[in-house]
């Protein structure tokens, strides 16, 4: 099955003085706005919540693809999805039993995303891809912005393309960390289809513009530009 690149800017690299302004400026060019939920337990930061998300739902109709770095995402995940997200993912770190998660977000109305950090090998979730709708790959680790894409961790971009393939699933493959014009070429021939960017559009001059020009790098390199 071919796909087309889902490119995500994070609001993570935005102004958060102007949210609904730099929401705005991505749309007719941006496929998803990626929010970035931090609590301060299972990361250091501490970002946005519930409340804003439900506030920014109403200025702008790019779908919201939330990622929740959050401990107890049982408790606080379905919120989320019951916002208005489009798609809600939990770190398999933070949760005992991801395949019920999956579920409960469904039933609210979302899609269902796992997220894999930087030190979890994926092997032991592979399993669980027919239950999924999304599986986030960190090419970084969750936390902080701004941080060097980490090529090293592609290897479980492939392992999850290889599985999918075989399997015929219908998931996508989201990779989140360091994706810019440099290297995202790197991430979708490994076999994303789906990749967040905070800096390379909110640092631009032009945020829609470098959406595009991230697509069609993506594109090209997926073979469907």
């Amino acid at each position: 099955m071919t796909r087309s690149p889902i490119i995500a800017p994070s609001i993570l690299a935005s102004d958060f003085s102007r949210l609904g302004e730099e929401v705005r400026a991505i749309e007719g060019a941006a496929d998803w706005v990626h929010v970035d939920v931090m609590d301060n337990h299972f990361v250091p930061n501490l970002t946005l919540g519930l409340p804003i998300v439900q506030s920014l739902r109403k200025a702008t109709t790019i779908p919201f693809d939330v990622h929740l770095m959050i401990t107890d995402p049982e408790r606080w995940a379905p919120g989320y999805a019951e916002a208005g997200a489009y798609n809600v993912t939990f770190h398999a770190e933070a949760c005992e039993d991801p395949v019920a998660l999956a579920k409960t977000l469904r039933a609210a109305g979302s899609k269902a995303g796992l997220a894999i950090d930087r030190d979890t090998p994926v092997e032991p979730y592979l399993e669980l891809l027919p239950y999924l709708d999304t599986i986030l790959i960190m090419t970084i680790k969750a936390g902080f912005g701004g941080q060097a894409f980490m090529p090293e961790l592609l290897g479980k971009v492939r392992d999850v393309r290889r599985r999918i393939e075989v399997n015929d699933l219908e998931i996508r493959v989201e990779v989140d960390g360091g994706i810019a014009s440099d290297t995202i070429e790197q991430a979708a021939e490994a076999g994303a289809d789906a990749f967040v960017a905070g800096t390379a559009v909110y640092g631009a001059a032009d945020p829609a513009e470098a959406v595009r020009k991230l697509r069609a790098l993506a594109a090209a390199k997926m073979g469907v530009a």
